[in-house]
């Protein structure tokens, strides 16, 4: 049988490694095959020449490179270093489906790239190497021959009921989860509807031949088995992540999945929203469950913005409706936002900024835009000379502006993405102890004029020992009991 040797870029994003679900489902569907397959989980620069020393040393028949646009520098850096083993190179992930043959020029050493879902491709692709059989017509996938580039069909969607469990025992599983306050982070259905510009999945969507099976979920049944098994890997978690797109997204689901949930699964859990998706019926589902906190992306406070700029065309009534709902029903909000867009403006990020005073959310994260290839705002953007000559070289959304300065200086938008970060950090310790209001207003006021020894401490890319050792006792108090303060004890 093949060995497949999946290297993953994670490096220096501002979060904490954690699983690649994608992944997870390649290596469980390549195990059931019966193929070998060894992981690298690169997260730091010095996981780098390590990764290309083990490649050296384990010498696979296939290598599976899975990285972002923004680890596009150091899969160029993984990739200059001479090896003397040399695999059948094998490209995913959402950035090789985005610019495609594109790749192959500015990485010259991969020799295939899958598109899309990969599940499938390296099923059968594997499967080809065993029999000895021409292994370049393997669909979904794009070869490059001395003759050129051969281009194969991409494979109709598969029904996740049809799919192997998936496999997370070759990722650093114990130290994830017990890093994330014991939340074990899972992946239950898959796609989105909506066709929001900063995001690729209109363009992933339009790469399969049945486009209109693009969002799914398991059965039920499927559903209650992947978190079980996933479960018996680490028995001491305390609260489930679901990193679903929109969990709440299909009523004929998720109504009747709480149900079987509550009966079989006393853990509580968090998921990802769209305000338009959320009813009495459904957050009274998903409360009766266990759900503790419900994230939902308001981006920006400026309706303008977010309906001309982002294509999110729900009103910030709409979003309150939703919040007070949840609010309601004693459930937890988080609230993710975007500052740096083209065309904004001071205003209208301060806009953002009051809006989220407003809504009160128990936490969330602030982030800069990053203009991802393919993406609608990604070509305005670059209609407009928005886009940065050294885009490759960002890492994350966490470090920095990345765009042009349009209509905010960089200075600017850093200190409207520091304020509404205070603000988060303010309302979760706020949400915790159930401070007053006032108080609470006081104390963002306090962090705002004393940001910079915050942000020193919770800098992502700082490479002191000690604050990097702070914040991560910081990160684990905010999940095990800030965030989770419904864990199981």
């Amino acid at each position: 049988m093949a060995h497949f040797h999946i290297v993953y870029f994670d490096v220096d994003t501002g979060f904490y490694p954690s699983f690649h679900h994608g992944l997870a489902y390649i290596i469980g569907t390549l195990k059931e095959q019966g193929h070998h397959v060894t992981l690298d989980h690169l997260a730091t620069l010095e996981d780098i020449p390590q990764g290309i020393a083990r490649l050296d040393a384990i010498r696979p028949q296939i290598m599976g490179l899975s990285f972002t646009t923004n680890q596009f520098q150091y899969v160029r850096t993984f990739l200059s270093h001479e090896q003397r083993h040399k695999p059948l190179i094998v490209a995913g992930g959402v950035h090789c489906t985005l610019v495609k043959e594109r790749l192959f020029q500015e990485l010259p050493s991969i020799d295939a790239l899958c598109i899309g879902e990969g599940e499938l491709p390296m099923r059968d692709l594997g499967r080809a190497m065993d029999n000895g059989t021409d292994y370049t017509t393997t669909a979904s996938m794009i070869f490059k021959t001395e003759k050129g580039f051969i281009t194969n069909p991409v494979a109709p969607l598969p029904q996740l009921d049809d799919l192997a469990l998936p496999d997370y025992t070759l990722f650093k599983y114990e130290q994830i989860i017990r890093d994330g306050g014991e939340s074990f982070p899972m992946l239950l259905g898959r796609g989105c509807p909506y066709k929001c510009s900063y995001c690729c999945n209109h363009v992933l969507r339009d790469s399969y031949p049945n486009k209109k099976d693009y969002v799914r979920f398991p059965s039920i049944p499927r559903s209650i088995e992947i978190i079980q098994s996933n479960l018996k890997l680490y028995p001491n978690t305390r609260q489930i992540l679901f990193a679903d797109d929109t969990f709440t997204l299909n009523k004929k689901w998720i109504i009747p999945f709480c149900a079987e949930y509550k009966k079989v699964i006393p853990l509580p859990y968090i998921c990802n929203a769209r305000v338009e998706t959320i009813t009495e019926p459904v957050v009274e589902s998903l409360k009766d469950s266990g759900c503790a906190s419900i994230e939902f992306g308001i981006e920006s406070g400026s309706e303008w913005l977010r309906k001309n700029l982002l294509n999110r065309h729900h009103s910030n009534d709409k979003i309150r409706q939703a919040f007070a709902i949840v609010r309601k029903h004693g459930i937890k909000t988080f609230a993710f936002n975007i500052v740096g867009i083209p065309f904004e403006t001071n205003a209208m990020a301060q806009e953002t900024f009051r809006f989220n005073q407003e809504l009160r959310a128990d936490y969330g994260r602030c982030f800069f835009f990053f203009p991802y290839p393919g993406s609608e705002i990604y070509e305005v953007a670059k209609k407009f000379d928005l886009l940065p000559d050294n885009l490759e070289l960002v890492s994350g959304y966490t470090e920095s502006p990345i765009t042009k300065p349009m209509h905010q200086s960089h200075s600017d938008i850093r200190k409207n993405n520091e304020r509404l970060n205070i603000l988060f950090m303010v309302r979760s310790i706020g949400s915790k102890f159930g401070l007053h209001p006032i108080l609470e207003t006081v104390l963002v006021h306090s962090a705002i004029v004393s940001q910079k020894p915050i942000f020193l401490l919770l800098d992502p890319k700082s490479s002191n020992a000690w604050i990097r050792k702070t914040r991560w006792l910081i990160r684990t108090l905010f999940q095990r009991y800030l965030r989770g303060s419904n864990a199981k004890p």
